[in-house]
């Protein structure tokens, strides 16, 4: 399709006359410049941008890849929807061009307040006369009070040049922090920059203890918060409660009690060293699993289920991954989409593959960027479908990192599933749940309007995994 226009109201009026229209299959030349609102969008990045050419379009277009034609469909649908698509997208265009002038950075997007049934931090434990021990006496840490990622340290910068504005996101509204921080160079944890980091050794490496004792990495020291979804078994929230007890980097634990039926009183709750907030939702939605809670106060968000067991090598292991890799979920159990050529349509694959699309969100670590988006920005439609089937919510989020960064999720250890023989029978074994998935992804694929998902063949272990030598490990198992 090709689009003259003379002015920015009309190339704009053009554009909304096309919401009707199959918009993901076309291509769109505009034919003069500058396009609108060239201050802040890169618009080569959705169109061919062409002057008195005519006679070369033909010839143009064909050296276009596939490549290269599914990343302008996906930018444009983009650039449709979040600048042009509604009224409202206008007036926030525009007031975003403004801020744009004027160095103003926009408004925050808004946490959701956390709605407290219960707060501790030291409380008696769930079997009187026995005591809560660490699950293991291993050196994973230093042990340090919790405290806060730095929020809004790019209140001045991150919206007022092109890239917030030309990738995938939300740039009407600014975020505490964001995955795509940009990363200093080593001799800043020496010299100069070098507030927070906690490099291995001081500087000089090492294996064992005394890796273990330290972060090291790229970023500076940080800590991870727990987000357990519950609803009506007390007594696996309790067990799996008191296995935290002394894992390192924990900053808190927050318990988002999904049953409208408050905790029993006579329950009593272990002391893990961390507060432990426990949060009543307004209704039984596995949506509340990524609300942005205002109590959540790190970056990382470890979500797991309330009848996981991970060792603690595990989850500080795969923190350790996370910092490296802070745009994917990383997790354990994956799963794959799968082509069905008979039926032409995606299904959800639990089996066992060399391939993965998707990590299982009830033992994963995430941004706390992507609990915003999931909350404020992904489509409505989404989260509804999540209600409806009261399933897909671990589907969906996938969907989304994927969609925002366009790469697969990162699984870490061997681990393929969880086994939990004292849980009663799972909805993850029901034919009917697997069936509700496999419309999930479906559905999914079609609200984005094309596959996000991408496959993956390799999983993380540490660097000196399986070595003969026991001395020169990084972790006992991991």
């Amino acid at each position: 399709m090709m689009l003259t226009y003379e002015n920015d109201e009309k190339l704009i009026s053009a554009l909304q006359r096309l919401k009707g229209l199959s918009f993901m299959n076309k291509i769109i030349v505009v034919w003069n410049s500058p396009t609108p609102p060239s201050t802040i969008l890169k618009w080569p990045d959705v169109g061919v941008p062409m002057k008195a050419r005519a006679p070369e379009l033909y010839f143009m277009l064909r050296t276009y890849t596939d490549n290269s034609i599914a990343e302008l469909k996906q930018m444009g649908r983009y650039y449709f929807e979040t600048y042009f698509g509604t009224s409202r997208s206008i007036i926030n265009t525009v007031l975003a061009i403004l801020r744009n002038r004027l160095s103003m950075p926009a408004r925050p997007i808004q946490d959701v307040p956390s709605l407290t049934l219960l707060t501790s931090v030291k409380i008696q434990l769930l079997i009187e006369g026995t005591d809560t021990e660490s699950e293991t006496d291993e050196v994973l840490g230093q042990i340090e009070p919790p405290f806060p990622s730095m929020k809004f340290k790019l209140n001045f910068t991150q919206h007022v040049s092109y890239e917030s504005f030309s990738k995938v996101g939300y740039p009407f509204e600014v975020f505490p922090y964001t995955p795509f921080e940009k990363v200093l160079p080593s001799e800043a944890q020496y010299k100069g920059s070098g507030y927070g980091f906690q490099p291995i050794g001081r500087g000089w490496g090492g294996t064992g203890e005394e890796f273990r004792k330290d972060l090291g990495g790229n970023f500076p020291k940080e800590q991870f918060t727990i987000v357990v979804l519950t609803y009506e078994r007390d007594e696996k929230l309790i067990s799996a409660l008191q296995r935290l007890k002394g894992l390192r980097f924990l900053n808190k634990i927050i318990v988002v009690w999904n049953s409208p039926t408050p905790p029993s009183t006579i329950l009593k709750w272990p002391d893990v060293g961390v507060p432990i907030k426990v949060l009543r939702m307004p209704k039984n939605s596995l949506n509340n699993r990524f609300l942005p809670f205002d109590a959540i106060e790190t970056e990382a968000v470890l979500s797991i289920d309330d009848d996981i067991h991970l060792r603690h090598e595990e989850i500080v292991f795969a923190f350790r991954v996370w910092r490296e890799e802070r745009e994917r979920i990383v997790g354990f159990p994956g799963r794959v989409h799968a082509w069905d050529n008979k039926t032409k349509t995606w299904n959800y694959n639990a089996n066992y593959s060399c391939e993965l699309s998707m990590l299982l969100t009830g033992a994963a670590f995430f941004h706390k960027y992507y609990s915003y988006m999931y909350t404020h920005v992904m489509p409505q439609a989404i989260r509804d479908k999540v209600d409806e089937y009261i399933n897909c919510e671990d589907i969906a989020m996938n969907f989304l990192v994927s969609h925002i960064t366009r790469k697969p999720p990162l699984k870490v250890t061997p681990q393929h599933t969880f086994l939990c023989p004292d849980c009663p029978k799972t909805l993850s074994g029901d034919t009917h749940h697997f069936e509700e998935r496999h419309k999930c992804v479906n559905f999914f694929m079609r609200v984005y309007g094309y596959m996000p998902l991408l496959y993956t063949q390799y999983r993380a272990d540490s660097v000196l995994f399986n070595t003969e030598l026991q001395k020169y490990t990084c972790f006992k198992f991991t």
